[in-house]
């Protein structure tokens, strides 16, 4: 069993994945796009981004990988409450992202008023 751990370790089994402004353009690129504006947590294990073509981009975290979802920015639900800034889209498959903030970041904010430019 020691050994089996051991090689599990040099697989890397314990390594978890950051979200950084690098890694939002890699998956932004991805879906032909490029990220305009971001918010990501300080912790690095979620984010959210603005993309081009009125897309909106949400991240997080999940093991060593990073999960990610694009639509359209009208499908996303905006909702600011108890410090914590909540996005969702239609995808029940994916929880709503929220990203505890002091204050929300004025891009996000005309976002959630409903002015998507």
């Amino acid at each position: 069993v020691l050994f089996m751990g051991g090689v599990a370790d040099l697989l890397g089994s314990r390594r978890t994945a950051r979200i950084d402004d690098a890694e939002l353009a890699r998956l932004a690129a991805a879906e032909s796009a490029s990220v305009e504006r971001a918010s990501i947590q300080s912790h690095g294990k979620s984010a959210v981004a603005r993309l081009s073509g009125d897309k909106l981009m949400i991240a997080r975290v999940m093991g060593a990988d990073v999960s990610a979802r694009v639509a359209p920015l009208a499908l996303a639900r905006f909702r600011f409450r108890n410090g914590k800034f909540s996005v969702a889209f239609a995808d029940t498959g994916f929880p709503p992202l929220e990203l505890a903030v002091d204050e929300t970041p004025p891009w996000l904010a005309q976002l959630a008023a409903g002015d998507a430019r």
